[in-house]
Formats: C-alpha cells, structure tokens, sequence
C-alpha cells in the first residue's frame, strides 16, 4: 500500500506537551540543574562529577561514560515499549559532556591527538554525529527531554554579541535545530533569574510552542512555564 496523502488539515497541539524536546542553558551555577529537577517524575541523568549533590525532587542517576547513558537509554526504551516507565521527565546534565566522550571516541577511532588532523574534518564529523545521536535516541522516548547546556558568549569580529551555548560551531546550530525549545536563564544585576524563550540579540534562545513565542519570557520556575502554556491553551 502506498502511502496516503492527507485528507484534513493539521491542528495544532494546544497545552503543555507530554513529549518535547528542551534545551536549557546558562552560565555555570546560574541554578539549570535547580529548574530541571523541578519537572515531574523527573530522572536526572548526572554526567559532571558531583553536580547533583544539592538536588531535590527528583530521581539522579550518575553516569560516568557514553556506554553508561546508552545502556539508561536501552533500559527506558524497553519500559516505554512495555508501557512501564515511571518517569515524565528525563535530563541530561550536561550535553557538553557528551561532546567531551564524543571527541574522544573520535580521537581514538581516527588515532589523532588533536582534531583538524583528518582529511574533510571527518573527525569533526564523527563527533558531532555521536552527539546528536544520543538527543535523537533520547526525544524518541515518550517524555520531556531537558538538555542542559552552558553558555558562552557568541563572538564575531572579536566583539560579544551575546549567549549561546558552548558547544562548537556546527554542532551548536544543529543542536539548536534538533531541539523544539529553547530556554535561556537570564540572570539581572540584582541576582534575580527568569526564563528567556524568544530570540533576542543577547541571547540564542527560542520555542516552536507558539505561546511560548508570543509572550518571550517567564519567571524562573516549572511552575510558571507550565501555567503560561496551559492557561494559553
């Protein structure tokens, strides 16, 4: 059988979704960790020695390789497939991480010290492959995946522009494009924190939730960001 062109028009998803994909990023201690452990029924998946150590309300497993988060993900999917699986919210804390096990797969597989030794920055290439892999595997599960990130300031011509997150070139972009929401923490001069998900000059963050789009910004907590898109509907 062929495949069937539609008959209706497409709706869009109104409420807070049951699966999406969420980048959050910030500056370190700018309290990332804090907010995703805020999500319910939330499995934190710690890659930084020691960054979950003040974490309340949610589930933290360390993880101290790429084989160890693969096997998490292997252990999840076959709960979901049974329809067993006790979380709504699963973090990766942190994808840079991820990038670091990445490059060095990769260095190892291409026997390089340094990347930028293989021809067509096939080294490069592998890495990034690797990383984006491991997001894809984990937003195919029936959840909210948070992907925690941290800043840097993005920088042309040697002059700050503003925030995104600190991971290489083309790997940023792809994993912004990869990822259906993303979630700044901003922090004023006075300390006070909120959640930016509008493209703005200061910072690289987004959301395909349109109300999301259409209102920017919300206070600093699950709490808010859910009743913002509830109430939207």
């Amino acid at each position: 059988m062929g495949i069937e062109l539609p008959a209706k028009k497409h709706k869009s998803e109104t409420g807070f979704p049951k699966q999406a994909s969420w980048l959050v990023f910030g500056a370190p201690k700018c309290g990332k960790t804090t907010f995703a452990a805020q999500w319910p029924e939330c499995l934190l998946l710690n890659l930084e020695p020691r960054g979950a150590r003040y974490v309340e309300g949610a589930y933290v497993l360390d993880i101290a390789s790429l084989e160890e988060l693969r096997e998490i993900h292997a252990q999840l999917h076959a709960q979901a497939g049974k329809k067993e699986l006790p979380y709504q919210t699963v973090v990766i804390d942190t994808v840079d991480v991820v990038n670091d096990w990445a490059e060095e797969v990769a260095r190892n597989e291409f026997d390089v010290k340094e990347f930028g030794q293989v021809a067509y920055g096939a080294d490069w290439a592998r890495s990034r492959g690797i990383t984006l892999k491991v997001i894809a595997l984990f937003s195919s599960l029936p959840v909210n995946l948070l992907v925690v990130a941290h800043s840097r300031w993005a920088i042309v011509n040697d002059i700050q522009i503003g925030h995104t997150i600190d991971l290489p070139g083309k790997l940023a972009r792809f994993t912004q494009s990869q990822i259906e929401n993303i979630l700044f923490i901003h922090v004023d001069k006075k300390g006070k924190r909120k959640l930016v998900f509008r493209p703005t000059p200061a910072a690289d963050s987004g959301s395909r939730q349109p109300m999301l789009a259409a209102v920017g910004e919300c206070d600093f907590s699950f709490e808010a960001l859910h009743n913002l898109i509830k109430e939207g509907k």
